[in-house]
């Protein structure tokens, strides 16, 4: 259940990057009329050039940290899996292997 939600959050997160790169003065606006919804003459208010740039370049930077969420929650290949468990298994028959460990007092 945790998987999927936090896939549904990347996949949020890569959508609102594209929403702020592609429109960043209209993602601001909305933004304002939520964050600012008690007060008066909101719709008034207009980011300066530099903000607009801001708001598209962490919007960059949305759509990259999204898409390599969703890039590292990817299922591994059965394979995969296979080749683990022989790996640990090689390790534990390693263990058995004399230890020595000197020591000076």
């Amino acid at each position: 259940m945790f998987r999927k939600c936090r896939r549904l959050g990347y996949a949020w997160l890569v959508l609102n990057g594209v929403f702020y790169v592609l429109a960043p003065r209209l993602a601001l606006k909305l933004t304002a009329k939520l964050w600012l919804l008690g007060f008066e003459n909101v719709e008034e208010l207009e980011p300066k050039n530099w903000y607009a740039t801001s708001t598209r370049a962490a919007g960059v930077g949305m759509v990259a940290a999204g898409i390599a969420g969703l890039l590292l929650e990817r299922e591994p290949a059965v394979a995969d899996e296979d080749d683990t468990e022989n790996e640990f298994e090689e390790a534990m028959e390693d263990e058995d292997d004399e230890v020595t460990v000197e020591t000076t007092d």
